[in-house]
């Protein structure tokens, strides 16, 4: 696989694995399911561009992640944005073939659409190759 879906495989298993957010959540993916009741988190896309250097390849990864969620109002997709925030800010720096040189948040955007709630946050990794 690539270095940047070597990496987002690894931030959906850091997400899973935290109980705070698991406990808000029906599930974290990568790709939409075939059947999920929201609240649910999905990775929607990994866009990827060159950060190498001389000596090692890098990835510049930009992950944009949505929150659904089918409450009356914001404030429980507003405590999950809360919780999947927290949860990336404590990734780890180095992983299986990648050392994570930075992790910034972008933006992030919560609207209602139709009887859902959206809450969007991008992110930006910068990766070098182990």
């Amino acid at each position: 696989m690539s270095l940047e879906q070597d990496f987002a495989l690894a931030v959906i298993d850091w997400l899973a694995g935290d109980a705070a957010l698991i406990a808000q959540v029906n599930g974290v993916f990568h790709r939409s399911p075939a059947r999920i009741a929201a609240p649910y988190v999905l990775l929607d896309d990994v866009l990827a561009t060159d950060w190498g250097t001389k000596d090692r390849a890098g990835r510049e990864v930009r992950l944009a992640f949505s929150i659904r969620d089918g409450s009356a109002d914001a404030a429980p997709v507003s405590a999950m944005a809360d919780a999947l925030d927290a949860r990336l800010a404590a990734l780890a720096r180095t992983g299986i073939g990648y050392r994570l040189a930075s992790f910034t948040p972008l933006r992030s955007r919560t609207v209602r659409i139709g009887e859902l709630w959206l809450a969007t946050l991008d992110y930006r990794a910068r990766l070098l190759a182990l």
